[in-house]
């Protein structure tokens, strides 16, 4: 007997999209294809997608008593998926709640009957003869209501960051979070052409590309175009229509959006001369550009809405849940009282905005500013006065080292509605890492808590770590079901096949030193107190030091007088795990023509790169205890330029660490800003974003370790060094050497660079432990 999908005749396309990812699907793993119908032609078998809601068919057999309940609770996340007899046929039935839901039933029968497997970076899919229609009762439900990312807005490698996704990339990435059974993204990638459309008068269109000048026109703060204003809009509408199509929920920014990716544009200052809030700290207001609209003046308050009614008409095309960030990481005033009036003044009016010109909407707090900026009883302030029916906390920081600056002492748990989310890395932080314990144990407080609404991770780069993707979209549908250990496990097993064994084995050996690294953060502790040191210095180290050494060399953690308190446990820690370490790099370089496989090749690469970024900074923390003993910082400068060539020679072996491979993907992509190159370079080289590329290592860090550890060798540690003139001919050749030219002659072996890697960390935990 034939089998043909049969979809809803009537519904909405989400559906129809529902229909033709089943028949993808089926096509991919029987190499046949399938017919897609949506009448029934009485005698073949059948794939019915939807509820009774939706499908006729469905709707027939449960009035006709031959269904009585699909178990699901509709309008929700839930789904189905049941066998069911229809006098000789088949019948499979695959049925959410709503649209996405339908998706997520599809893609979990494959996944669950069929041993396919999802990652960001693509699919495992076996090969079947066909597809299982018996014995099939499956009912899912999730514990929470909002589960997915943020994308944000750095620019670098184009892996990292969504600002440089084409429209197919993006469409991967949304079909990817379907597969994972997410429901909830952020597109917080800048402001596109949102200005020029809100005030066509004000604001025209470049001519050609935006290219920024003067002070914004450092580092990060660079938001130089390199697709034009207008074709980012474009693509912007595409995405969340594609997003829409595919029913996932995703917020709306709103408010006083002013920030450094999303700056207000100099015709807009010249020819409508705002009102600008007064701000004591001087962040972000280098220029007029970067300074928030005085909110207390009714004009300013209407703009800024405008701006927010645009992204909903021309972009979004959603008004139901919005976004703010409030007034995120500046100090109006230094008088603690007068700066929160402040601030809960800005929440207020934000808040009566939406409410009044979107009255069902919900509007989400971001807790950036909580977590840096505000006080617990201040936190606890703001919430008070919150109506619970219209307002989210979205706690992204829920990691966060120091308890006193989480979720924990805000008064939410029990009391008001929150999100429950993973800040996980800085831009810079593209290592493998993940504080889990921290994590489950306060995960476990947000699963049993009703007023936790959601489970996201909202880091400033993506695809940074794989694992903590399959932590997220595990707990995020059911909660501590498992730890790390057996979820690492089930990952290896389901990407890499006849390798899962030794892979596993490498991960497994590896998951004790991964978990020393994490984001860490603030903490507002006074000396004196016990956790001071534990918490406050975190601050310095938890980032890859060796990725902007002059840089960490002129802060105040490096006169210390605790230097290597901090460090020291997790030091001491990893050194206990050294032979661990070294037999899963070389398990991972024994592996041989297993790094043919690209999945393999690039967690082999991501967690060799995890190992000696991590030793790097061991050496530097070793070296700043040392001042004075001239002949044991050359040994560790030895090791340190012996574990960086080693790194740069890991960052040869594959594009996603290629500034240059960035580049053209932007120009294959859409005409490209000829001026882009050097906007590219710094904002991928500051002293923030600073990470593991290929061209920076081989240009800037090398270099940089030598200056480094020839000042390390000669100073007192009283005197903070100097190197702005040394690092400035470094800067100034990275700036002016084209990226063509730094591309590798040829890429080498990685069994070869594995084993070296292995063999360094070897010798290298010999001379740290003298």
């Amino acid at each position: 007997m034939s089998v043909i999908v049969l979809k809803p005749s009537h519904a909405s396309a989400t559906y129809n999209e529902a229909a033709l990812v089943f028949a993808k699907m089926y096509e991919a793993v029987t190499g046949d294809s399938i017919s897609i119908t949506d009448k029934d032609d009485g005698k073949s078998d059948l794939v019915v997608i939807g509820s009774d809601a939706v499908n006729d068919y469905v709707m027939k057999e449960v009035l006709e008593l031959r269904i009585d309940s699909l178990g699901i609770r509709y309008g929700t996340d839930d789904y189905c998926i049941r066998s069911h007899s229809d006098g000789d046929r088949k019948v499979i039935i695959l049925a959410g709640g709503r649209g996405r839901s339908t998706l997520y039933a599809i893609y979990f029968y494959f996944e669950k009957y069929l041993g396919c497997h999802y990652f960001w970076d693509g699919d495992v899919i076996p090969q079947n003869d066909g597809i299982p229609m018996c014995d099939i009762d499956v009912v899912e439900s999730p514990r929470f209501e909002y589960r997915g990312l943020r994308y944000f807005a750095h620019r670098g490698l184009k892996r990292f960051q969504a600002e440089h996704w084409s429209y197919e990339d993006w469409k991967r990435e949304i079909d990817w979070m379907v597969k994972k059974r997410l429901n909830f993204f952020m597109l917080r990638i800048g402001m596109d052409d949102v200005w020029q459309r809100a005030f066509p008068k004000d604001v025209p269109y470049p001519e050609k590309y935006l290219e920024i000048t003067g002070v914004d026109a450092e580092g990060y703060n660079d938001r130089s175009d390199f697709w034009t204003l207008k074709y980012r809009g474009e693509l912007r509408e595409k995405i969340l229509e594609y997003a829409r199509r595919c029913d996932l929920m995703y917020p709306t920014d709103c408010g006083t959006m002013t920030h450094w990716y999303s700056r207000t544009p100099e015709a807009y200052l010249k020819n409508k001369k705002p009102v600008f809030a007064h701000q004591e700290c001087k962040q972000y207001c280098a220029s007029d550009t970067g300074r928030v609209w005085d909110f207390t003046d009714k004009e300013s308050m209407n703009n800024y809405m405008h701006l927010t009614e645009t992204l909903v008409n021309e972009y979004e095309k959603q008004d139901e849940l919005f976004h703010t960030i409030g007034l995120g990481e500046r100090w109006l005033y230094y008088d603690k009282k007068k700066n929160l009036a402040s601030k809960l003044i800005a929440y207020r009016r934000i808040s009566e905005c939406i409410r009044e010109k979107y009255p069902s909407s919900k509007l989400m707090l971001a807790s950036w500013d909580f977590v840096g900026w505000w006080s617990g009883d201040e936190v606890k302030k703001l919430i008070s006065e919150l109506d619970p029916q219209r307002t989210i906390i979205l706690d992204y920081t829920s990691d966060v080292s120091d308890p006193n600056e989480s979720f924990i002492n805000w008064g939410v748990v029990g009391k008001f509605p929150w999100i429950y989310g993973l800040f996980h890395a800085y831009e810079s932080e593209s290592e493998i890492r993940g504080a889990y314990e921290r994590s489950d144990e306060r995960l476990k407080i947000a699963a049993d808590d009703e007023y936790c609404k959601g489970m996201i991770l909202w880091p400033e780069l993506s695809h940074s770590d794989p694992l903590i993707l399959e932590y997220l979209s595990e707990n995020a549908w059911s909660p501590l079901k498992r730890n790390i250990e057996e979820i690492t496990a089930d990952f290896c097993k389901n990407r890499y096949g006849s390798y899962s064994e030794s892979m596993n084995e490498c991960w497994q050996q590896l998951l004790p030193f991964i978990k020393l690294g994490d984001w860490g953060s603030y903490s507002h502790r006074q000396k004196g107190d016990e956790k001071y040191v534990e918490y406050c210095s975190s601050w310095y180290v938890h980032q890859d030091m060796w990725s902007k050494l002059t840089n960490f060399l002129h802060t105040e953690f490096t006169k210390h007088e605790n230097l290597t308190d901090y460090h020291t446990l997790k030091l001491k820690k990893t050194l206990t795990l050294t032979d661990n370490i070294v037999s899963a790099l070389n398990v991972l370089a024994n592996g041989g023509c297993a790094l043919e496989n690209e999945f393999i090749l690039r967690d082999s690469i991501d967690l060799t790169r995890t190992v000696i970024g991590r030793f790097m900074n061991y050496i530097i923390i070793k070296a700043l205890s040392s001042l004075g003993n001239k002949s044991r910082i050359h040994t560790l400068k030895e090791h340190y330029m012996r574990l960086m060539d080693i790194m740069s020679e890991l960052l040869s072996l594959n594009d996603d660490f290629s500034i240059y491979h960035t580049k053209l993907c932007l120009e294959k992509t859409a005409p490209t800003n000829p001026n882009f190159e050097i906007t590219l370079k710094r904002n991928i080289y500051n002293g923030y974003c600073s990470q593991g590329a290929y061209e920076l290592t081989m240009y800037v860090f090398k270099p940089e370790g030598e200056l480094a550890f020839d000042w390390l060798m000669t100073a007192d540690g009283k005197t903070a060094p100097n190197f702005s003139e040394a690092m400035q001919k470094i800067n100034k050749n990275f700036m002016d050497t084209p990226l063509e030219e730094m591309q590798p002659l040829a890429r080498l072996n990685p069994q070869d660079v594995i084993h070296k890697a292995a063999d360094a960390v070897r010798d290298l935990s010999v001379v740290i432990n003298r």
